[in-house]
């Protein structure tokens, strides 16, 4: 007798885990509160019979930090017996990048959770088809797209404020952030720390004191951090050596290579800031290039690595042994009576030696090569452009014509011409073939010339990249550190790190003919970098 195979049925899913989320003081205000977000997924459970398991109202950026609450959520749907369906207003308020995707997919695939987009009218599942897929792909498309969009905006505005004297982030030491009567961002004095900070001014001015002694009385004086995770530690040696040495302080602020009067009030005159600088190099700890005696004192490693036991970032200093200079990377707090960080001090040649070792003297490609390799690649990027151009044109033209033949379908729909089904069919087909359209045109870059050359530039640098590192000033080199490395943290004398895009695939690609292939397929990578 023959067998009978029994397609296995999905198991019913009857649970549910309900996520609300607002990333601004807009968003609260302007109907997509998270009581608002609530109350409609609420009600959606209760009309689909789904029992509520826990629910999820989270005020946070979907873009920053690591979404503590949000893979909370998905380890309770992965500890629960059974499928979990996971509520949601819209796409955008469960993710707004594909890096979130993954796990939803994952666990998707899986068949431990739905997840139910409300606004989308859109259930996606373990056996969901493409169709449903691409949908939900071409929402997360447009939220990450708009979340760029803001990024730029973002930037552009810090960059005028900048030019303008305006600080950006948090304030220094010494100073609040506030808002003004017109609730724009301001800065001013910290009624508690200001006072302190003028006085070690005035202290280490009149002599005597060295910048140990200065930190001991700024300890003494209750000069506290005001980090949200060191509160109410006193201030490292490191920071008032960084105060001392701080221009703000007497009204200027550095921006874009240079020194700009900002427009907040001084906590000192500059008479007083420049005794201090005066002082500091007479004793020979004025290791800073914010003073003329030291205009040229650059350092490589400046503002780059952080410590890996406690995150606090490595400061590079100058000791002088036998009548020679060494530069040093120091963690702000491994010198903390408090015991805070045990990473020792490193010698900066250590962290160099080792890059030359794993990058600098990885690939050099012969001058005629290098030659030859810009010259393939840019027919490469004339060919890609025009292919590019022309396919963008042509699915601007399709996307035209689509929204005609969607305006022209809701008419015949609105005449009563259509049934609802039929509406509702032929809407979803236009509506799959937008985003098949939208993904298309995202994948074909735009290449001017000011993305000519800077493609042209990254890989120049990849293919000499130690002739480039050992001719280059302190302050290239630093540069060219941050363009390179992402991610630095110095783990005893070994610095880890991760490199950029696409710097990672050329540098692991031996082969330089595959070198113009890598650089177009990684434009996205390309274009994020500062060259």
């Amino acid at each position: 007798m023959r067998k009978k195979y029994l397609k296995p049925t999905q198991e019913v899913c009857n649970k549910a885990i309900l996520f609300a989320r607002v990333s601004s003081k807009r968003q609260k205000e302007e109907g997509v509160s998270l009581d608002v977000q609530m109350e409609a997924i609420t009600k959606y459970c209760k009309d689909k019979n789904l029992k509520i398991i826990k629910d999820f109202s989270i005020d946070e950026s979907s873009m920053k930090g690591d979404r503590k609450q949000y893979h909370e959520m998905l380890d309770l749907a992965q500890k629960t017996s059974g499928p979990v369906a996971i509520v949601v207003n819209y796409v955008d308020r469960l993710q707004r990048n594909y890096d979130d995707s993954y796990l939803l997919n994952k666990l998707r695939r899986e068949g431990k959770i739905e997840v139910h987009f409300l606004k989308e009218n859109l259930i996606i599942h373990k056996n969901s088809n493409s169709m449903e897929l691409n949908f939900w792909n071409m929402h997360v498309l447009m939220a990450n797209a708009q979340v760029n969009n803001m990024i730029d905006k973002v930037k552009g505005s810090q960059r005028l404020n900048r030019s303008q004297g305006k600080w950006q982030g948090s304030a220094p030491l010494g100073y609040l952030n506030r808002r003004d009567e017109d609730n724009k961002a301001t800065l001013i004095l910290d009624p508690v720390r200001a006072t302190i900070i003028q006085h070690l001014f005035e202290a280490f001015s009149k002599g005597g004191h060295t910048t140990k002694t200065i930190w001991l009385l700024a300890k003494q004086l209750g000069l506290c951090s005001k980090m949200k995770k060191r509160k109410g530690i006193p201030v490292s040696k490191n920071t008032v050596y960084d105060i001392l040495t701080n221009p703000f302080y007497y009204g200027l602020m550095y921006y874009d290579g240079k020194w700009i009067k900002h427009q907040y009030e001084s906590l000192i005159n500059k008479e007083l800031f420049e005794r201090v600088q005066s002082i500091l190099t007479q004793n020979g700890t004025h290791n800073r290039n914010n003073v003329d005696e030291n205009a040229g004192k650059l350092y490589i490693f400046r503002g780059l690595i952080h410590c890996k036991e406690c995150g606090c970032l490595i400061s590079p200093e100058t000791k002088k042994k036998n009548g020679k200079e060494y530069v040093y990377l120091r963690c702000g707090h491994s010198k903390c009576n408090y015991n805070y960080c045990h990473q020792s001090t490193v010698n900066e040649t250590i962290i160099l030696n080792q890059l030359k070792d794993e990058l600098f003297n990885k690939i050099t490609l012969p001058t005629s090569i290098q030659e030859a390799l810009k010259n393939k690649l840019l027919k490469d990027l004339k060919e890609t452009a025009t292919f590019n151009a022309g396919v963008k044109s042509n699915t601007t033209n399709l996307l035209t014509a689509l929204k005609q033949k969607e305006d022209r379908l809701l008419d015949f729909y609105l005449e009563g011409k259509l049934e609802q089904s039929t509406y509702d069919s032929k809407k979803t087909e236009i509506e799959s073939e937008r985003k098949r359209l939208l993904d298309n045109i995202e994948k074909y870059k735009e290449i001017d010339s000011k993305m000519r050359d800077k493609i042209i530039n990254i890989v120049s640098i990849a293919s000499d990249l130690k002739h480039v590192f050992d001719m280059a000033t302190t302050s290239q080199k630093s540069a060219l550190l941050k363009l390179l490395l992402k991610d630095c943290k110095l783990n005893g004398k070994t610095l880890e790190y991760e490199l950029n895009k696409p710097f990672d695939k050329l540098l692991s690609c031996p082969d330089y003919k595959q070198w113009p292939e890598i650089t177009i397929n990684h434009l996205d990578a390309i274009e994020r970098l500062d060259v």
